[in-house]
């Protein structure tokens, strides 16, 4: 009950500045993680071509960053539920930016399995990120204004991929591909200072901190007086924990088909997206296209993301998400169909359809998170958004992987687009059938 009290007041009042510096930072906060994630990406013509590696041994470089976020998103986010938000987000941020730094140090071995655990490492932290900064951003925000939020939070990463791919051409033929990550590295160490010097904690998370506090509610109060709300009275000084774990109270029975269909549309969305984000450029190069076309081909895709967002992020502020969102899921399946099978040839056609599958897709993908966050409590918010993207993360993990033995097995770029096509197909009709707006 504290905690709805703690909402109420939130709910009640207007967007105040201290919401926006919230807004700020989840945004940086993916920023980086955009970076971190595309820098593997951006590099992987410039790796295979140092190393000498076959394409297929590029699917596990790209899959080991997936697999540590399934297990930091899944494993280790739930964690804000109990020791906070911002502890778990500072904390991530640092272990993000020095296993990118890292990188520089193993250059010389050319131990692709080395390369593989830091990629692994960086992958814990931007899961746990990806888990924490959604649920942090619609606790700071009016009801009304969740989706807003959380969408403008989580398009930090499709801006953090966009310059990802400058900072590539820049950086790469001059100073090598490890000048990327450290570059990225020295980024994310920036913004996690600046985090762990600026960023409050949720009102919520505090009003329902299991344990004994006596301070509590001048914890919270305080907060909501920056916040320009009125403050609480009567919350208890002690809260016990659930005598479930947090699967279970996500699994409960009034939550299980919402919980396995956002599970099942999650999976699709990231075997697409990740899919694109982790062999455009290496598709383009195959196809006779340069390694710096195969990078921009990757940035328009990256910057349809922007308009895609805001556009979509405006419309649920005035329109029910779920039917939005299911639009944007076939919009996307339909972009990547219509590309695999005209097979256009000519770059400026291919890379206005980059740009018009990013809109679709980045759209579509990043209001998923504003979708889990209305699932489920504040008490359970986190391990609710971290379960669903580190279950779908199975998808992000398995793409690369699929991508690199179709690859291996003959298959083009135009039939590529053609398979992925389908998951986004299949995401937008669960989404269409099987999940309401509250």
């Amino acid at each position: 009950m504290s905690a709805e009290l703690v909402r109420a007041r939130i709910d009640e009042g207007p967007v105040v500045p201290i919401m926006w510096l919230v807004i700020l930072l989840g945004f940086l906060l993916n920023l980086a993680d955009g970076i971190d994630v595309v820098a593997m990406s951006v590099t992987a013509p410039s790796v295979a071509k140092a190393w000498g590696l076959e394409r297929a041994m590029l699917g596990p470089l790209f899959s080991a960053a997936l697999f540590g976020m399934a297990i930091g998103a899944a494993g280790l986010a739930p964690l804000s539920d109990r020791w906070g938000r911002r502890l778990l987000l500072v904390s991530a941020m640092f272990l993000v930016g020095l296993s990118m730094i890292a990188v520089r140090w193993i250059v010389h071995t050319e131990s692709v399995a080395v390369f593989a655990l830091l990629r692994f490492v960086s992958g814990l932290g931007i899961g746990v990120i990806f888990g924490c900064a959604p649920a942090l951003a619609s606790e700071f925000m009016p009801h009304r204004l969740k989706s807003l939020a959380v969408s403008l939070v989580v398009m930090g990463y499709p801006v953090g991929a966009i310059l990802a791919g400058p900072m590539a051409n820049a950086l790469i033929p001059q100073l090598g591909w490890t000048a990327v990550f450290t570059a990225g590295g020295l980024l994310t160490l920036t913004i996690a200072v600046v985090t762990w010097a600026l960023l409050p904690e949720s009102p919520e998370f505090l009003a329902s901190q299991r344990g004994q506090r006596p301070e509590r509610e001048d914890e919270v109060n305080r907060l909501l007086l920056r916040m320009n709300r009125k403050g609480v009275v009567g919350l208890p000084s002690v809260v016990h924990p659930p005598n479930t774990i947090p699967v279970a109270q996500i699994l409960t029975p009034e939550r299980r088909l919402k919980t396995v269909v956002l599970w099942g549309v999650y999976f699709m969305g990231f075997l697409a997206m990740y899919f694109m984000l982790s062999w455009i450029p290496t598709l383009f190069v195959d196809s006779g296209y340069t390694r710096v076309q195969g990078i921009e081909a990757l940035t328009g895709f990256n910057l349809g993301a922007i308009p895609g967002i805001l556009v979509l992020a405006a419309l649920t502020t005035r329109l029910p998400l779920v039917p939005l969102l299911a639009l944007f899921f076939l919009g996307a399946g339909a972009v990547l169909a219509f590309v695999g099978l005209t097979q256009p040839q000519e770059l400026g056609a291919l890379m206005r359809l980059m740009f018009a599958g990013g809109f679709f897709l980045h759209g579509g993908f990043t209001c998923l998170y504003a979708l889990a966050t209305r699932v489920y409590p504040s008490d359970i918010r986190a391990a609710g958004v971290g379960w669903a993207a580190g279950l779908g993360r199975t998808g992000a993990i398995a793409s690369p992987l699929l991508a690199a033995a179709l690859l291996s097995a003959g298959w083009g770029m135009y039939a590529l687009f053609s398979l992925f096509a389908i998951p986004l197909a299949l995401g937008g009709l669960l989404l269409w059938v099987f999940v309401q707006d509250d």
